[in-house]
């Protein structure tokens, strides 16, 4: 008797908030380790960190296609995996980096660039975790886009 089994719901769901919450925190564990070790005024190895969710949201899709999907995956199911992914890790990094600079004490590196007032409020942990939030959104989405393109798999 041959079959073809499928994914479930819950499997798709799982699988989306799992990746997400490692998304998370590997860009998390990588932006301290960079900002503390690294971190030189005009450093381009910071900028890996915009690398990482296109690396972690392509690993997800290719193990659930290969796990999970025995028949039909739609360009659909795949994008919505992959930007869902995308968004979790952004919501918890972004909360990560809030808390980091409001609570646990990550210095802002303004010194390095003016004492302005102005300057304090745009680097302000509220800011910074928005413009995070907010730029790794739509990394997400442009990354999800193209992703999507290779993981569907049709009959």
């Amino acid at each position: 008797m041959i079959f073809n089994p499928t994914y479930t719901g819950k499997q798709y769901w799982t699988t989306i908030i799992i990746a997400g919450l490692l998304l998370s925190i590997l860009l998390s564990l990588t932006y301290i380790i960079f900002y503390e070790r690294l971190y030189v005024e005009y450093s381009y190895l910071f900028s890996i960190i915009y690398l990482i969710p296109f690396v972690i949201q392509s690993i997800t899709l290719a193990f659930f296609k290969n796990k999970f999907v025995w028949s039909e995956f739609s360009y659909g199911q795949a994008f919505l995996m992959s930007l869902m992914t995308g968004i979790i890790g952004a919501i918890v990094f972004s909360g990560v980096i809030y808390l980091l600079y409001a609570y646990i004490g990550m210095e802002s590196r303004i010194e390095l660039y003016e004492n302005g007032r102005q300057m304090r409020e745009l680097f302000s942990p509220k800011a910074t975790a928005i413009s995070m939030l907010i730029i790794n959104i739509i990394l997400s989405l442009v990354y999800s886009l193209i992703i999507s393109i290779f993981a569907r798999k049709k009959d």
